[in-house]
């Protein structure tokens, strides 16, 4: 077996984490409980939306002799998605809003044990 050399950085031993000698077992910690929608659900619903109306409108409305009507869907379907995407933000910041005012309070106990960090 060989020696270690002498130039070898040395490594330090790591000393055992005490951080949890420090603090009693059972101790409990306020914590905020709250349920938070998702963003891309809402912007993805709202775009959805703003094209399917574009695409009723364009099919429902006059025709034209000057473009066709999947055109008309088309150019409809961009103005219309932007504004349910728009309408989608909205929706997800009441969403958000509603959720915040039913956050309660509790508290939490930290797990001693194997699966404990």
């Amino acid at each position: 077996m060989e020696s270690p050399r002498d130039d070898a950085p040395k490594i330090p031993e790591r000393e055992p984490d005490r951080g949890s000698e420090d603090r009693p077992a059972a101790a409990s910690v306020p914590v905020v409980v709250r349920r938070s929608p998702k963003f891309w659900p809402f912007v993805g619903a709202g775009a959805v939306l703003g094209v399917l109306v574009a695409i009723i409108s364009a099919y429902t409305g006059a025709g034209s002799a000057e473009f066709t009507r999947a055109s008309v869907a088309g150019f409809l379907a961009v103005f219309f998605g932007l504004a349910g995407v728009l309408v989608g933000c909205i929706a997800y910041l009441v969403a958000d809003r509603v959720g915040a005012k039913r956050a309660t309070r509790t508290t939490a106990v930290p797990l001693d044990g194997p699966g404990a960090p």
